[in-house]
């Protein structure tokens, strides 16, 4: 029984840093999306209005 709650809290503890370092990585991730089409509009069309996948203007 000893070995089996040390295996658990080991894989569980990865599993839970994992989770953290994606969960954080997700955000860096959305922010540089938006950077990435805010070029891409830069370079296609300066003149119309830049609108994002919600439908909200900027």
């Amino acid at each position: 029984m000893e070995t089996f709650v040390q295996a658990a809290l080991q894989n569980g503890f990865s599993v839970v840093v994992a989770a953290f370092l994606l969960l954080r990585m997700e955000r860096e991730l959305r922010g540089l999306r938006e950077a990435i089409d805010r070029l891409r509009y830069c370079q296609s069309c300066r003149f119309a209005p830049l609108v994002r996948e919600d439908g909200e203007g900027r």
